[in-house]
C-alpha cells in the first residue's frame, strides 16, 4: 500500500460543514450579538438627533401647487365623466314612475 492511505488517528474533515450531530451556530463558535441603533430622547450637543417618531415611508408628502392642480382637474373630468353617464343610462332606462 501507498503511504498516504495509511493514516493513524482520528480522522479530521477539512470540509467547511460541521460535523455530524453540530449545528451550524455551534460549528462557527460564539458571535456577537449585533446591537440595533439607539434612539436618542433628546438632541445632545455634536450628535444629531437619530430617534425619528415615524419610518420615512409614513411621512406625508407636501404636494406642489401644480400636482394639487392636477387633482382637481382629474376629480372634476371625473364629475363631469359620471354626469354624462347618467345621462345616457336615464336616456337609455327611462326611471319609471
Amino acid at each position: 500500500m501507498t503511504p498516504y492511505l495509511e493514516k493513524k488517528g482520528p480522522v479530521v474533515s477539512t470540509s467547511s460543514k460541521p460535523a455530524a450531530g453540530m449545528s451550524k451556530d455551534k460549528a462557527k463558535g460564539p458571535q456577537k450579538k449585533q446591537k440595533g441603533p439607539k434612539n436618542y430622547q433628546g438632541k445632545e450637543k455634536g450628535k444629531d438627533n437619530r430617534h425619528t417618531p415615524y419610518p420615512q415611508a409614513f411621512r406625508i408628502p407636501k404636494l406642489e401647487p401644480q400636482a394639487v392642480d392636477s387633482v382637481s382637474n382629474m376629480a372634476r373630468t371625473l364629475i363631469e365623466f359620471t354626469a354624462k353617464e347618467k345621462e345616457i343610462i336615464n336616456r337609455t332606462f327611462p326611471p319609471k314612475e
